[in-house]
């Protein structure tokens, strides 16, 4: 496994890591490419913030 990894493989892991906890090693790539890249960090931030509204709305949803 590499430790330096593109946009493209760091968006994947982020998605991945809702499916399934990610290893020690993709977690430290991760937070090596965000010290660096701005943009995935916004999108990290962006899919944190879309995560929580939509788990918000579900339970708005259930409520009802």
């Amino acid at each position: 496994m590499k430790l330096r990894r593109t946009c493209q493989e760091v968006t994947q892991l982020v998605l991945q890591s809702q499916e399934k906890p990610l290893g020690t090693l993709d977690k430290l790539a991760l937070r090596f490419h965000w010290l660096a890249c701005d943009g995935c960090q916004q999108f990290r931030q962006q899919h944190r913030l879309m995560r929580k509204a939509l788990d918000r709305w579900r339970d708005y949803r259930d409520e009802g």
